[in-house]
């Protein structure tokens, strides 16, 4: 698990493919920033379970949602 240190953040910004990134929970994260905003600058995350869990994803070079 990475350490993510998103509390109080204003979103959180993934711009790696890092297996630890991949595997990172939603649900343990969503309760962390002021608002939960992922902006994943790769195409390679299932926004899904996060959108699910609460957050507003953006994903460069896919649609948003």
């Amino acid at each position: 698990m990475v350490p993510w240190q998103l509390n109080g953040a204003d979103l959180a910004a993934v711009a790696t493919e890092w297996p630890e990134c991949q595997q990172a929970s939603p649900q343990a994260l969503v309760d962390r920033p002021a608002d939960p905003l992922l902006v994943y600058c790769r195409t390679t995350l299932d926004p899904e379970p996060w959108r699910a869990t609460g957050w507003t994803v953006h994903q460069l070079g896919r649609p948003g949602k």
